[in-house]
């Protein structure tokens, strides 16, 4: 009656990186696009999107912070929208802009990067992990 198990306990899982974006190159997977919003205010968002085999689009992007060398931190705000025709692209980005003057800040820049003529995508995830890394440490420098 009531008996515990007093064995090891079984360790717990890892929280998934609900910003991570998997691109499977096998199912026709693709980095799409990926763009900074951030504001005079110090507001900076982040979206990246893959295109799949049948041309649609997941995106993901959230809230964070940039530390002095341009590393992004405290991830908040977290934002997935699956198979989306490629037009949401431009609509999400519009979206983020309204959403940072609907708070009474006032968009600084706009900083965006087209993945789609690179094929490989080692070589699109070396780009993209360059250009956010050049483009955060250009935001911190202001």
């Amino acid at each position: 009656m009531g008996e515990v198990d007093a064995g090891p306990a079984a360790p717990a899982k890892p929280m998934p990186d609900l910003t991570a974006l998997e691109v499977d190159p096998s199912k026709g997977e693709r980095f799409f696009k990926a763009v900074l919003v951030h504001s005079k205010q110090g507001t900076t968002y982040r979206m990246v999107a893959k295109s799949m085999a049948d041309g649609r689009l997941d995106l993901v992007h959230f809230v964070c912070d940039l530390s002095a060398d341009g590393t992004m931190n405290g991830k908040r705000r977290i934002r997935r929208i699956e198979s989306q025709r490629p037009e949401r692209w431009d609509k999400e980005v519009e979206t983020i802009q309204k959403e940072i003057t609907d708070k009474g800040e006032e968009v600084q820049k706009v900083w965006a990067h087209d993945l789609t003529g690179i094929q490989d995508v080692a070589e699109q995830v070396a780009s993209l992990d360059a250009w956010m890394l050049q483009t955060a440490k250009e935001i911190v420098a202001g």
